[in-house]
């Protein structure tokens, strides 16, 4: 089929986001981090479509080294990071949580 009623050019943007990590911490086994993405266009007006695609995981690995992006501009800070850095900083922040959790209200 080649019709397509009130076909009209549209003008906008399309990009790929990550609105979802789930890191996936199973005792003795190797930790697995997932990016659940999605793609979003933005057609003008405020009118945003956003579509599901496949997640992508990525299996630990202590060594491996990341460039740090800045989120705000995409562009390269020049540092790095390895896996295993962020690793501990991510359990550092679940330690920080669960003791001022633990101090201001008891878990159910």
């Amino acid at each position: 089929m080649s019709f397509k009623l009130n076909q009209q050019p549209v003008a906008g943007e399309s990009y790929v986001r990550c609105p979802q990590v789930v890191i996936d911490n199973r005792l003795g086994r190797t930790p697995v981090v997932t990016f659940h993405r999605e793609q979003v266009i933005g057609l003008g007006g405020g009118n945003v479509q956003r579509y599901p695609l496949p997640p992508r995981p990525l299996p630990f690995d202590s060594a491996a080294s990341v460039p740090v992006i800045n989120p705000e501009t995409g562009e390269p800070t020049g540092a790095t990071i390895t896996q295993g850095e962020l690793y501990a900083l991510v359990f550092s922040v679940f330690i920080a949580a669960e003791t001022t959790l633990n101090e201001e209200e008891p878990l159910q």
